[in-house]
């Protein structure tokens, strides 16, 4: 699977002003990832700090075929057994959708704490796995802060 800088991929693909606000040095998805999680998010309005959160969960995540961003509802899980190619595209969409719902929630609730705890509280819920909450929230956290180069 070819690997290519992200920061490159990023500036070119989406990184008009109404997208994001910097690239970054990392490696990600493969080529062929990246179109697909790119429409899913653009057909969710996923853009800007939520664009780079939808990358943070894959690689957060890092999920094989139909599990790539870790979206196990009956659902999804179903839209992907009936059409196997769009896994990838299941799963993003249904991601890009979680966190742009969950942005707006957020907003309107004025909770305490930052978006990523709140996200993190709802995709990977404590009640669920403690100590996978926990560590969703680090990791996803981690890859946002790299993403916008706060961490090197």
């Amino acid at each position: 699977m070819k690997k290519i800088k992200f920061s490159i991929l990023l500036a070119l693909l989406c990184c008009p002003e109404s997208y994001c606000d910097g690239a970054v040095e990392v490696n990600v998805a493969s080529v062929d990832e990246l179109p697909v999680i790119l429409t899913a998010a653009e057909r969710n309005n996923c853009r800007g700090d939520d664009l780079l959160i939808l990358f943070a969960i894959r690689k957060a995540e890092n999920g094989g075929p139909g599990c790539e961003f870790g979206i196990l509802h009956p659902k999804a899980l179903a839209a992907i057994e009936a059409e196997p190619r769009r896994g990838l595209d299941i799963q993003a969409g249904w991601a890009a959708a979680t966190i742009v719902k969950n942005r707006q929630r957020w907003i309107e609730g004025d909770y305490p704490y930052d978006f990523i705890t709140f996200l993190g509280n709802r995709y990977c819920p404590a009640a669920a796995d403690l100590q996978g909450n926990k560590n969703w929230k680090q990791n996803v956290r981690y890859w946002f802060e790299k993403f916008k180069g706060k961490v090197s």
